[in-house]
């Protein structure tokens, strides 16, 4: 079973380091936040930042805040949510959270990042001239996605509630392990005033943590193979709802 939340974040502090880095940059672009704050954002996830072709934490913000429109996606193995097939190294794929950046001095570039709450490293890689950022990261109605979310979460709770094995422990043991994988999940915004990406994103943070949790449970083969597929499902969903919510949040602040 793949888990719900991204290798390359598992060893920081919170998870979504590129889509955090986007949305405060805009904000600070948008004039809603500093560049302190930026700053700040990057310290939650690791005490330390450097971009792989050279730089610092400085030199990671001020790349992102000087792009003319940024988009975050969340490949997958089989989904690369729009971006160019073959154009990404495996190790910006695998980190399962991209940033992309358009310039008006070159061609959009694609950010990721993996380490850990000492020190983070970040992929950069040149993406093809013609990939167009404005359309990546869906176009479903964000309605749509927030009662497909809704629906996602009883279904979630569901399954979890199928696995049982020798780690999965009493109901306040299980809803502590919740509670910390879904506030790992969660992801902080600055100001804004479109209030339903906040409802999708606290419900993806939700699912994701449950999806994560049915995977350190020590249920039996045969009940994993039966939730496998569900629990994909789900987390597909929450990609996507993930990235329509984040998106729509990065258009509004560059509006």
């Amino acid at each position: 079973m793949s888990r719900s939340l991204p290798d390359a974040s598992a060893g920081l502090l919170r998870a979504w380091p590129a889509s955090a880095l986007a949305v405060w940059a805009a904000a600070w672009q948008a004039g809603l936040a500093s560049p302190d704050d930026v700053l700040h954002t990057l310290h939650d996830f690791s005490e330390s930042h450097e971009l792989d072709t050279g730089g610092t934490a400085l030199d990671l913000v001020q790349l992102v805040g000087a792009a003319t429109r940024s988009a975050v996606v969340f490949p997958a193995p089989g989904d690369v949510q729009g971006l160019p097939p073959g154009a990404l190294g495996r190790e910006v794929l695998d980190a399962g959270e991209v940033l992309i950046l358009e310039r008006t001095d070159g061609p959009p570039l694609a950010l990721a990042a993996r380490g850990s709450i000492e020190r983070c490293r970040w992929s950069v890689r040149v993406l093809p001239p013609e990939t167009e950022v404005e359309v990546l990261g869906g176009d479903q109605p964000a309605g749509e996605l927030e009662y497909e979310l809704r629906e996602a979460v009883g279904e979630a709770a569901t399954v979890i509630a199928g696995l049982t094995g020798p780690r999965t422990g009493g109901p306040a043991d299980l809803r502590d392990a919740l509670a910390a994988r879904t506030a790992a999940a969660a992801l902080d915004l600055p100001p804004h005033e479109l209030r339903r990406v906040d409802r999708i994103l606290a419900t993806t943070a939700q699912i994701d943590a449950i999806v994560d949790l049915a995977g350190e449970i020590g249920a039996t083969a045969g009940q994993l193979d039966s939730a496998d597929c569900q629990l994909r499902r789900l987390t597909t969903l929450t990609r996507r709802a993930r990235a329509a919510a984040i998106n729509a949040l990065l258009r509004d602040y560059r509006r």
